[in-house]
């Protein structure tokens, strides 16, 4: 591994995406899109394709009263984006995503929280907040102290840091090309239990209060 500053560094280039605010990244490996689908409670059936512009858009519209994911494949990993209301942080979306394989998943929100989470077989190991690495909770919360080591946790951003660390989880380095091309957008119809740990609801993406939902 390189310098950590280097490797944090490199992913500045979030901050000047369409979810520089808010948004939950999902990397799932050892299973196919339309069952992570169906474990993030969304239905694959009513998907459309859309770019990720046309995915934050209706994600933004339709946020005060439906979740939307957006899937596509990234190597051998899948990569479920959500702009708001974020089911993968739910315990029951992480451990049934899991359960054929591996995931790793960041969420940032405008309020400031964020989290990191890793799971394995159903189970998640690994669980803690960026501005507080040493606090970890999970059934092996100490999995990936040795890929953690090395890298700025008390100096630099909290985004930023958490995609270098998923980097080095995945082998897959989130780079702006992830969000070229289309998504499988799909509306989540079924709950996946309860928040591993998250922000308020008022504090999740950027809320648009009378949207009209999933639309037509």
């Amino acid at each position: 591994m390189g310098s950590g500053n280097a490797e944090v560094d490199r992913h500045g280039w979030i901050h000047d995406s369409a979810v520089r605010d808010a948004a939950c990244l999902t990397l799932v490996r050892g299973t196919d899109v339309f069952r992570v689908a169906r474990a993030f409670g969304a239905d694959p059936t009513r998907g459309r394709h859309w770019n990720f512009e046309e995915f934050c858009e209706e994600s933004f519209a339709c946020a005060d009263k439906q979740s939307l994911i957006g899937l596509r494949r990234v190597g051998e990993w899948t990569l479920v984006a959500e702009e708001s209301r974020f089911e993968g942080i739910r315990h029951g979306v992480l451990a049934e995503a899991s359960s054929g394989g591996e995931l790793v998943s960041v969420y940032w929100d405008v309020g400031g929280s964020g989290g990191f989470a890793h799971a394995v077989g159903g189970q998640l190991r690994t669980f803690f907040e960026p501005v507080l690495p040493e606090y970890r909770s999970g059934t092996r919360p100490d999995d990936l102290e040795s890929l953690r080591v090395g890298l700025p946790w008390h100096e630099a951003e909290r985004v930023p840091l958490m995609l270098a660390l998923s980097a080095r989880v995945t082998g897959c380095v989130p780079d702006p090309e992830w969000f070229v091309g289309q998504f499988l957008t799909c509306p989540v119809v079924g709950t996946g239990g309860n928040v591993v740990l998250g922000p308020a609801s008022h504090q999740i993406g950027s809320l648009f209060h009378g949207s009209a939902g999933w639309r037509v």
